[in-house]
């Protein structure tokens, strides 16, 4: 099932948002829960280190904790002087039974003879367990841990309980202890209460981060992917033809660098849509002429007008050679083009290669009145096709004959330094304007006047020598020269080591 990428991006970024609200929301409670009842045990300890101080006052060095123990009232006093709460009996916590502990030396006080020990709170009082009065969850200790006064607790193993031992000191040594029995957690009714009110607010809390989330997930996936809508609606038109889209990038990122490039893509395929149209209007109209020379002759001779003699023969068979010299150019220019020529590269020395092509065009170059001068460096080596780096240079003296006015001059050079090799094919007038210079290398195109149709050729010679020096990893280009004419630069790469 194919998932559209809105919805990807959106189920991401809105349960990513999600997590982050639920996992900050649990932490956020477990860290109030804990906080809150570290916070309440700090306070209780300072009430507790309040209440040692007072309570060192009661110790005598010859009875210990007697005092108290024969007058525990005294211990709930002790809590109203530092305004701490001493609850009556609506609020004592469950009472167990005191330990029996001796009050002194003598005969009559043991545990079955001693004094009937009172106990604070009243054993008839209730508290809240979780928030009782600090006094309901205190008692004393002497100095080896024996119960005095307060609260009894039997079970002092709770793990849940935490117990807070505050040292009693007199004259620098520790005369007792104060007990305080707290927890680590917030449990019991009333804390259920409150916490599952804080819980109810984390929901709501939680809910409507969701939304917002949502919204914003919404908004977020929206935007992110206007442009790539934009790209597809392009996209769409290039595949239907339409070049003449505008990507609008909009935006200073990696999709507006892939608007531009669109952009730079449709200029591309209509640049080369109306130079493929532009190319099949060239070519028909240069086949049609010839061929209209070729139908009238043909006619003529049908009709009895004119007789087949042999310079009606002669023309036509020139019509047909120049036909198949313009599908042979075409042919190789398709293959150069598409990169379908394969090219047989072996080791060999250009200059020689220009040479003997120099020799084949004397004798005609001397015939049309123009004098050939070389000024060829020593062998240089290089590594290339020689089928086509010969149609290279045969193109170049034909363009050379073919648009130099007698008398004028076909100049040769060659130029070699450490990396390349650099040819020149230079002629006398008549020469190229320079607006003209880049559009040379152009398929059928001509400059008009004096390099026109009438001094024959395809117009395709030098885009064919443009293909073959590219696929030599080479460059071509057009100048104009210092004898009135024009000058072809060819730069090849020479063969590394070549000695």
């Amino acid at each position: 099932m194919r998932v559209p990428i809105f919805t990807k991006l959106f189920i991401s970024l809105f349960m990513t948002s999600i997590l982050l609200v639920i996992g900050m929301t649990f932490f956020v409670s477990y860290s109030f829960k804990s906080g809150f009842q570290e916070y309440l045990n700090q306070q209780e300890k300072k009430e507790v280190g309040r209440l040692a101080n007072l309570l060192s006052g009661y110790y005598s060095a010859d009875d210990g904790w007697q005092t108290l123990r024969m007058q525990p009232e005294i211990w709930a006093e002790m809590f109203v002087k530092i305004g701490m709460p001493f609850p009556g009996e609506h609020s004592a916590p469950e009472r167990h039974p005191s330990p029996n502990i001796e009050l002194g030396p003598g005969p009559d006080r043991g545990p079955e003879h001693g004094r009937e020990r009172h106990e604070f709170p009243p054993r008839n009082a209730a508290v809240a367990e979780e928030f009782g009065p600090i006094s309901h969850r205190l008692f004393l200790e002497n100095k080896d841990h024996q119960w005095v006064a307060g609260v009894y607790f039997p079970d002092q193993e709770e793990t849940s309980v935490e117990w807070f031992r505050e040292p009693i000191k007199q004259s620098g040594k520790v005369v007792g202890w104060i007990v305080l029995k707290q927890k680590d957690q917030l449990s019991g009714p009333l804390v259920g209460q409150f916490y599952a009110q804080q819980q109810s607010n984390l929901i709501w809390i939680i809910g409507l981060a969701g939304l917002a989330s949502l919204i914003v997930a919404l908004g977020l996936v929206r935007h992110f992917l206007l442009p790539l809508k934009r790209l597809q609606k392009g996209a769409n038109a290039l595949s239907e033809g339409d070049y003449s889209f505008t990507f609008e990038g909009g935006s200073n990122d990696e999709f507006g660098e892939l608007a531009n490039r669109f952009q730079y893509l449709a200029g591309s395929l209509k640049r080369q849509k109306e130079s493929r149209e532009q190319w099949l209007v060239d070519i028909s109209h240069e086949l049609r002429t010839p061929i209209a020379v070729l139908r009238s002759e043909l006619e003529a001779i049908q009709d009895g007008i004119r007789k087949p003699e042999m310079k009606r023969m002669d023309s036509m068979h020139h019509q047909v050679m120049g036909l198949r010299r313009l599908v042979d150019d075409l042919y190789l220019l398709s293959k150069t083009d598409a990169g379908g020529y394969q090219l047989d590269v072996r080791r060999l020395d250009i200059i020689a290669l220009v040479q003997s092509v120099a020799n084949r065009f004397e004798h005609r170059i001397e015939q049309k009145g123009l004098v050939l001068t070389r000024a060829l460096s020593a062998p240089v080596f290089i590594m290339g096709d020689e089928k086509t780096l010969e149609q290279l240079c045969v193109n170049l003296f034909e363009n050379s004959l073919r648009y130099t006015d007698a008398p004028g001059t076909i100049k040769l050079a060659a130029q070699a330094d450490k990396d390349d090799v650099v040819l020149l094919f230079e002629d006398s007038s008549p020469g190229v304007e320079e607006v003209h210079l880049d559009k040379l290398f152009a398929r059928l195109y001509r400059v008009d006047q004096s390099r026109s149709r009438s001094h024959g050729g395809s117009g395709l010679g030098l885009s064919i020598c443009q293909n073959i020096v590219m696929m030599h990893g080479g460059s071509i280009v057009a100048k104009r020269s210092e004898l009135g004419g024009l000058v072809i630069e060819v730069r090849l790469k020479r063969e590394i080591n070549n000695g």
